[in-house]
């Protein structure tokens, strides 16, 4: 298996670790099932793959469980909210006055005086296709032929979505759009930004996911990811990475803060997988040194 495989997984059952750790001390039997599960599942798969015995359907859930595991993970942060988000425990007067004390931005209210439908319009868009990055950068990463290239690019994900999780429960906030209502203008409706904003909010399982932004992680981790593909996939994404991130603050979703948090870690998710990068190569040198070595001695 390539070196990131392991990787991989060990962030997995890390990440669900505390997640599961957050559930029991909360009480939650809901969440407790949810992150058991698939901390169970997660080592079950791991095992049987790195073990040898896997068919061929599990090697390929194995290499595409990280697009299955943060959904999961996400939607059980539900359960795990009203433990942690409570009314002395919401951070938005925080985040809000950090904006306007350091950078003297209200975002709340920032693009009201030019944001019309038909400006919002495409901002929308660029914002909906977070959800479709990942997927479509899975897709391409799979036809590439590449498993060890495919398993890097989704520790590097994984790593960064993971982080803003963990961070939605330390720093529970629900971003401007929320915090001011009845303060700030509503979006304009255009031809879908108001459908696809009632959309996402209806499906959204909690709302304390404004600290860190997230779309400002996927979006530019996808955007690092695809890099190396060259040409107009890597551009594409680098377009929609940038432009959803900046439909963050112009449709008045998240803080100026959050963004700001969600780059640094970018940065992190990145070093930690240049670090990984090292450490593999010098394994690699080490056991080639070794085989040279027994070679001039035999």
């Amino acid at each position: 298996m390539p070196p990131f495989a392991r990787a991989l997984d060990a962030l997995h059952l890390l990440a669900l670790s505390f997640f599961l750790a957050v559930a029991l001390a909360a009480g939650s039997g809901t969440a407790v099932a949810a992150y058991g599960g698939l901390l169970l599942a997660t080592a079950l798969l791991a095992s049987s793959v790195h073990g040898g015995r896997a068919p061929a359907p599990l090697r390929s859930l194995h290499i595409g469980w990280t697009l299955l595991a943060l959904p999961v993970a996400f939607t059980a942060l539900q359960w795990l909210t009203p433990a942690v988000a409570t009314p002395g425990r919401i951070f938005d007067p925080q985040l809000a006055a950090m904006d306007r004390d350091w950078f003297g931005v209200d975002i709340a209210r920032w693009s009201e005086g030019f944001l019309t439908g038909a400006i919002a319009d495409p901002f929308m868009l660029l914002y909906f296709l977070y959800f479709l990055m990942p997927v479509v950068a899975f897709v391409w990463f799979l036809r590439r032929g590449d498993r060890a290239f495919t398993y890097r690019a989704a520790f590097t994900i994984a790593m960064g979505v993971y982080a803003c999780y963990m961070l939605y429960l330390l720093v529970p906030a629900t971003g401007p759009r929320h915090a001011y209502v009845n303060l700030s203008a509503p979006l304009p409706e255009g031809w879908i930004t108001g459908r696809i904003h009632d959309h996402i909010r209806d499906l959204e399982p909690q709302p304390y996911d404004a600290f860190p932004s997230c779309h400002v992680v996927l979006g530019l981790l996808c955007a690092a990811a695809c890099w190396p593909l060259g040409g107009w996939k890597r551009w594409s994404m680098v377009v929609v990475g940038a432009g959803t991130s900046a439909s963050t603050l112009v449709l008045r979703y998240h803080y100026l803060v959050d963004d700001l948090a969600g780059i640094a870690i970018v940065v992190l998710a990145l070093g930690a997988t240049r670090f990984m990068d090292a450490r593999i190569a010098r394994k690699s040198a080490d056991r080639e040194h070794d085989r040279m070595g027994d070679l001039l001695a035999g």
